[in-house]
C-alpha cells in the first residue's frame, strides 16, 4: 500500500484533514520514491514500477482535487491495486 497515495486520498475526502506540512512532507516522500522507481527501472527495465511511483509523485504535487483525482486514477490503472483497499485503510 503506498502511503503517499493514502495522504492524497485523505486530503481530497477532507481537504483541512491534512496540513500543509504533512502535504510538503508527502511530496518529499513521493518524489524520492519516484526517483528510486526510475533508478530501478533503470536497473531492470521494470517500467510498470516507474510509471506507478510517476502516478503517486503528480497526485502528491497536485495543487487542486481535480488534477489530484486523475493522478489517482492513473495510479490505480497502472498498478491495478484495489482503490477500496485503501479507502477502507483510511477508514480505520
Amino acid at each position: 500500500m503506498n502511503k503517499c497515495i493514502l495522504v492524497v486520498l485523505k486530503w481530497l475526502d477532507d481537504p483541512n484533514s491534512v496540513s500543509q506540512e504533512e502535504r510538503a512532507k508527502n511530496r518529499r516522500k513521493a518524489t524520492c520514491a519516484y526517483w528510486t522507481a526510475c533508478a530501478a527501472y533503470a536497473a531492470t527495465y521494470d517500467e510498470a514500477y516507474a510509471h506507478a511511483a510517476y502516478g503517486a509523485a503528480h497526485a502528491a504535487y497536485a495543487s487542486t482535487a481535480s488534477v489530484a483525482t486523475y493522478w489517482i486514477k492513473e495510479y490505480f490503472k497502472e498498478t491495478g491495486e484495489d482503490k477500496d483497499e485503501y479507502l477502507k485503510e483510511l477508514e480505520k
